[in-house]
């Protein structure tokens, strides 16, 4: 491998890794929304998003705002660990 291949494969091999997180994080609220026993509609209210929005969220297909994701998964029991250490516990 060449120097100038080098950094093309660490940027491909961070994305698959920030892709891998990403998908995790989607898993694991929904996972945790349903342990709950709450159904889409009852965690779109709880953070003030649309249905739509929501069920488009667990599904991979749509964002949440940071303030909505950190809140959903502070109620569903998720601490979401910023890269740095930082731990963020949700918003009120």
């Amino acid at each position: 491998m060449t120097d100038l291949e080098r950094p093309n494969r660490l940027r491909k091999q961070a994305s698959l890794l920030w892709q891998a997180d990403y998908w995790a994080l989607h898993r694991r609220i929904c996972a945790g929304r349903q342990r709950k026993g709450w159904e889409t509609q009852e965690a779109a209210d709880f953070i003030g998003v649309s249905a739509k929005q929501y069920e488009d969220f667990e599904a991979g297909l749509g964002e949440l705002p940071a303030p909505q994701l950190f809140k959903i998964a502070n109620a569903i029991g998720i601490r979401i660990i910023i890269s740095d250490g930082v731990i963020a516990d949700g918003i009120d």
